[in-house]
């Protein structure tokens, strides 16, 4: 089944029953896995259960030709819905994915658990979509970016939880730096929303976000100052980046400004590779595109990405949370990040 992407929300919010198999793909990464946590969340019924879920990655699954058809095969201890989701990243590695679906659809056996498949772009005359489009236990959900209007709406929704809303002039200036990329547009929403304080911490007249409000946590609003600290920090050279923080926390540098920077360089990565890993998808993430700094970030590009990207995403963002709310001293807690991201490429890099 080919599901239209008007349906796409409500396929993943109120799923058919009947469908035991789904495809999640395109080229916008972020709403991929937003659509794809979407539905798992709405496919468990016990989400608490450890034995429910089982998630392969396109390395499980060249390591192991079997291991998708044992996952799918298995029986809930608990007697509860179980589910299956594999991470690919195009085409490579999903045959044991295609003969999942096809003996689904042949009905042969009985299979235990449902299946998410999480993707990039896939072309339509690609093995995966021409197999799930006409399924009929399986769906296809493609994910294209965001337009003015769909951000605009899904930006209403998360900040008037917190009780927050955009002036004319935010509005304007905000959402088409937010097109391409649903991840990075719900992590500049979170950011914002820590900015403003959440609906508990805020003043009376407090509620309405500004142009100015926008530009102090914008992603792309870069400071070059900071690049001492970056460099070394997402290169994996522990011993310069301790020199640089003593450097710059010694100047007067704000802890919470190396955050900040620290976040808009984990957002570039992800934005790039997103959109691909090429000369345009660098341009539109605001990276450097010429000269050494072009070629260190390329070269970064190779340690920060999958999980180690999604993590370190992840880290940074609880760390603003957690300063915010309990006011805990930002030099030694942003410190303590940046040295652990720092080891991680350093191990990358081995």
């Amino acid at each position: 089944m080919k599901i239209s992407p008007r349906d796409a929300d409500a396929a993943v919010t109120r799923p058919d029953h009947g469908i035991q198999a789904y495809l999640i793909f395109g080229p916008d990464r972020g709403l991929a896995k937003e659509r794809a946590d979407t539905l798992a969340k709405t496919l468990l019924t016990d989400r608490d259960d450890p034995f429910a879920l089982t998630v392969l990655t396109e390395e499980d699954l060249k390591a192991d030709g079997a291991a998708l058809a044992d996952a799918m095969a298995a029986m809930s201890l608990t007697g509860g819905e179980r589910l299956v989701r594999v991470r690919l990243n195009g085409e490579t590695g999903s045959g044991p994915v295609l003969e999942v679906l096809a003996g689904i659809e042949a009905g042969e056996g009985r299979a235990e658990a449902k299946l998410i498949v999480e993707s990039g772009d896939l072309t339509p005359r690609g093995k995966l979509r021409k197999a799930f489009e006409p399924a009929r236990h399986g769906a296809a959900i493609a994910c294209y970016a965001d337009n003015l209007h769909s951000l605009g709406s899904l930006v209403d929704q998360v900040l008037g939880e917190e009780g927050l809303s955009l002036s004319s002039d935010a509005r304007s200036a905000w959402l088409p730096r937010l097109e391409g990329d649903r991840a990075l547009a719900r992590g500049e929403i979170e950011k914002l929303i820590l900015y403003k304080g959440l609906r508990s911490q805020r003043g009376e007249g407090a509620d309405e976000i500004s142009a100015a409000d926008i530009e102090a946590v914008a992603a792309d609003h870069g400071d070059s100052a900071l690049d001492g600290v970056i460099a070394p920090l997402f290169d994996g050279d522990v011993t310069g980046l301790d020199k640089a923080m003593t450097r710059a926390i010694s100047s007067g540098m704000s802890p919470v400004a190396i955050l900040r920077a620290m976040q808009r360089r984990l957002d570039q990565f992800g934005v790039v590779h997103a959109a691909g890993g090429n000369e345009a998808a660098i341009a539109r993430s605001g990276a450097p595109r010429f000269g050494p700094q072009a070629t260190q970030f390329k070269r970064q590009m190779g340690f920060w990405q999958g999980r180690r990207l999604d993590a370190a995403r992840q880290l940074a963002f609880d760390l603003e949370r957690d300063l915010k709310r309990s006011g805990s001293p930002s030099e030694a807690l942003i410190g303590e990040l940046a040295l652990r991201l720092a080891r991680g490429a350093a191990r990358a890099r081995r």
